[in-house]
C-alpha cells in the first residue's frame, strides 16, 4: 500500500543505499529548517532507513526465503530473522531491553540486510559514471526485492498533489544509482515535479555529470554548492512561474550562474520532524550536528572535502553552536550528540559543550578530528571528558612523518604515542581510520605503522581501513605535484575501496604505483586488519580470542543465535562455523534452548574452546 504524504513546495529525500543507518544524515534536517524559516513548505524523508525497516519486515524476509538460492548460512539467518523478528525489532529499532544484547541484534540485523541487498540493482558496483546510468535505467528482476521496495517508497513520496520540487541529497557514491533510478521514476509518474540532485557527491562530481547528456534525461537540475540559498531561490521561482534555468546556483541543461552567498551562521538549528529519529540503528538515539562547513586545515592532498573548502571555511561561534545543541536536545530528547564535522575545531566544540552544560543540560558527545598536538595536553583532554566527550574518531592514516608530510596532513607523528595514552587515561575512546596506498609508501613504513597499532591495540579502536582514492576535487586528483611515486590513469574507469568499505566506499581515478602494485599495497593493509585486534571496538570478533585461555567445560548452553545445521554449529552473528565433535559432545534441545554436554575429556576441551569463542555459556 502506498504511503501518502501531504503536498509540499519542496520534499527533500535521502535515498538508499548506505551504511548511514545509525542516525539521520544531517543534510535534510539543515535544509528543511532553513527553508521553513524562509516561509517554504518543506518535508523530508529518509528512504535509506525506510528501506532498512522494509527489508526487516517478516513478509519480505519470508518472500526472500521462498525465492531460494541461499546457502546454508543465509537460509539459517533469514529463518531466524523471521522467527525472531519481533525480538530483533524491539532490541535494535525500538531500543528496548530484551534477552538479546543490542550489539548482537545490531550485527544480526546488518547480516540480514547484507543478504537482502545482495545482487540488487541498487547495490551493484558501478566502475564508471556511464555505468551508473546503465544500472539506474535497468529493469529490476522480480526477485530484486530491495529495488522494488525502494520503488514503492519512492511512489509513496507522490501523493495526489505531488511536491513542486523533489530534492535528492546524494552523500555517498553508492546512492547515485538509487538516486537516478528514483528521479527517473518520479519524472515518469509526476512529470510536473522538478527533480533536483545535490549533496556531497554532486559537489565532487557535478561538473562531470553536467557534461553527460544522460544526466538531464533523468533530472531537471543539479546543486553543486551549499543547497540552502539555492533551494530557497528555486522554490521562489517555481511559485512565481519563472524558468528554473534562471535560478542562481542551479545547474541545468542550459548551464548555470554563480550561487548566492551563504554562511552556516545563517542556518537555524536543524529540524528532525518527519524522520524516524528514535528508530535508527544506534544503541540510543544520536543527535548529529555540525559546527562548521569545510575544514580549517583543508590541505590533506587526498581529501576532496577539505581541499574544495580552502578559502571558504565557515564555522559557528561557540554561542551559536550551543544554541543549536540546546534546541536540538529539547526537540528530540536525545542525550548523545555526534559532532559530524569532517574535522572538528576542538576548542570551539568544547566551549559550546561547556556552555550547554552550564545551562543545565547533561549530555555526552563525540567528535571527528585529526590527531592535533592539542590532544597531547592532558589538562585540555580532561576538560573535554568533564564536558561530556566520550568518543573521538580520527584519521590516523600512518605514523610515518615522511608520509604525513607528503600528503600535507599537518600533524606530528612523534606526539601520537602520548596522545593515545592521554585519551585512554582520560576515558575518551579513540577510534582510528587507517589508510593504505599512500604516495611513496614503502613496505617498511607500512610495517612500522602496523606495529604502532599492534603495540597500542588495547588503547584504541579501528573505525575503518581503506586504500587512498583519488576523488574529484582533491589535490591528488587535480595537481600532479602531489603524486609522489604514482600516476593517475586517464579515462572514465573508477577505482574504489571494494573489499574494504561498504559497497566499495569511495570512488576516484585509477592510481598506478611505481614499485609494488596497488594490490600488493592492499595486502599490506589487509595484514594490518588481520593482526591489529582493537580493544576499544564495541564488539570483539571470536578470532581475537586466545585459544590458550580456554578452560575445559562439562556443559554449554548455546546462544539463541548459534544454531545447529547438518552436524555443525553456525554462529549467525559472526558467520562462523564450528564442528561439534561427534562422539565427544552431545547436543540436546529443550524448547528453544540447546545444550552441549561433554562425553569425553576431548569434548570438555572442545566446549572450553567454544565458550571462549562466545558460542554459548555455562547456564
Amino acid at each position: 500500500m502506498r504511503q501518502r504524504t501531504p503536498q509540499a513546495a519542496v520534499h527533500l529525500v535521502f535515498p538508499g543505499v548506505t551504511e548511514a543507518r545509525l542516525f539521520p544524515y544531517l543534510s535534510l534536517p539543515m535544509l528543511v529548517a532553513y527553508l521553513r524559516r524562509h516561509g517554504v513548505t518543506a518535508l523530508q524523508s529518509d528512504l535509506n532507513i525506510a528501506l532498512t525497516h522494509r527489508l526487516l519486515d517478516p513478509a519480505v524476509l519470508g518472500e526472500r526465503l521462498r525465492l531460494g538460492g541461499l546457502d546454508e548460512f543465509d537460509e539459517a539467518l533469514l529463518s531466524f530473522a523471521v522467527e525472531r523478528q519481533e525480538l530483533l525489532h524491539r532490541t535494535v529499532v525500538r531500543k528496548q531491553s530484551t534477552s538479546l544484547p543490542f550489539e548482537v541484534g545490531f550485527r544480526l540485523v546488518n547480516n540480514v540486510l547484507d543478504i537482502m541487498l545482495r545482487g540488487s540493482v541498487l547495490t551493484r558496483q558501478a566502475t564508471s559514471l556511464s555505468e551508473v546510468f546503465r544500472l539506474a535505467e535497468s529493469q529490476a528482476p522480480a526477485g530484486d526485492l530491495a529495488a522494488h521496495e525502494h520503488d514503492e517508497l519512492t511512489l509513496g513520496l507522490l501523493p495526489d498533489d505531488p511536491p513542486r520540487v523533489l530534492g535528492v541529497s546524494v552523500a555517498y557514491f553508492s546512492q547515485l544509482v538509487p538516486a537516478f533510478r528514483m528521479a527517473r521514476l518520479v519524472k515518469q509518474r509526476a512529470p510536473g515535479t522538478i527533480v533536483v540532485l545535490g549533496g556531497q557527491q554532486l559537489m565532487m562530481r557535478g561538473a562531470e555529470l553536467a557534461a553527460m547528456p544522460e544526466t538531464f534525461g533523468h533530472v531537471d537540475a543539479l546543486v553543486t554548492t551549499q543547497g540552502e540559498a539555492v533551494l530557497h531561490r528555486l522554490a521562489e521561482a517555481v511559485e512565481a512561474g519563472r524558468p528554473i534555468h534562471e535560478v542562481p546556483g542551479l545547474v541545468t541543461a542550459r548551464g548555470s550562474s554563480p550561487a548566492p552567498e551563504h554562511h552556516i551562521a545563517d542556518n537555524p538549528p536543524p529540524e528532525f520532524d518527519g524522520l524516524p529519529f528514535s528508530s535508527y540503528l544506534s544503541p540510543e538515539p544520536q543527535l548529529p550536528l555540525i559546527s562548521c562547513v569545510g575544514c580549517y586545515w583543508g590541505r590533506c592532498t587526498f581529501c576532496s572535502y577539505g581541499n574544495r573548502s580552502r578559502g571558504r571555511y565557515q564555522q559557528l561561534t561557540q554561542e551559536q553552536l550551543a544554541d543549536h545543541v540546546e534546541h536540538a536536545l529539547r526537540r528530540t530528547g536525545a542525550r548523545f550528540v555526534a559532532f559530524v564535522d569532517e574535522n572538528c575545531n576542538l576548542r570551539l566544540v568544547l566551549g559550546a559543550a561547556e556552555l550547554v552544560r552550564a545551562r543545565g543540560h547533561t549530555f555526552t558527545w563525540s567528535t571527528r578530528n585529526r590527531l592535533e598536538p592539542l590532544l597531547a595536553d592532558r589538562a585540555f583532554v580532561r576538560r573535554m571528558h568533564d564536558a561530556g566527550c566520550r568518543l573521538m574518531s580520527v584519521g590516523y592514516e600512518t605514523n610515518s612523518q615522511r608520509l604525513l608530510d607528503l600528503v600535507d596532513k599537518g600533524v606530528r607523528a612523534d606526539l601520537y604515542q602520548r596522545i593515545v595514552e592521554v585519551l585512554d587515561e582520560s576515558g575518551i575512546v579513540l577510534r582510528l581510520s587507517v589508510m593504505g596506498g599512500l604516495p611513496g609508501e614503502t613496505a617498511e613504513e607500512a610495517r612500522a605503522s602496523r606495529e604502532f597499532l599492534v603495540r597500542n591495540s588495547a588503547r584504541l579502536g579501528i573505525d575503518a581501513a581503506q586504500m587512498m582514492i583519488a576523488e574529484p576535487t582533491s589535490l591528488l586528483a587535480a595537481e600532479p605535484g602531489h603524486r609522489t611515486g604514482l600516476t593517475l590513469a586517464d579515462g572514465d574507469e573508477l577505482q574504489s575501496n571494494s573489499g574494504f568499505s561498504y559497497l566499495a566506499g569511495r570512488h576516484g581515478r585509477v592510481i598506478d604505483y611505481e614499485g609494488p602494485t596497488r594490490e600488493e599495497r592492499a595486502d599490506w593493509l589487509r595484514e594490518t586488519v588481520r593482526v591489529v585486534l582493537p580493544g576499544k571496538n564495541d564488539e570483539k570478533h571470536p578470532r581475537w580470542k586466545k585459544a590458550d585461555g580456554a578452560k575445559p567445560a562439562d556443559e554449554l548452553v548455546l546462544h539463541p543465535w548459534v544454531v545447529p545445521v547438518r552436524g555443525r554449529l553456525i554462529d549467525l552473528r559472526w558467520r562462523m562455523r564450528y564442528g561439534i565433535g561427534p562422539g565427544h559432545v552431545t547436543l540436546r534441545a529443550s524448547g528453544a534452548s540447546r545444550r552441549l554436554t561433554a562425553r569425553t575429556e576431548l569434548g570438555r576441551r572442545l566446549l572450553g574452546l567454544l565458550k571462549e569463542a562466545d558460542v554459548g555459556d555455562h547456564s
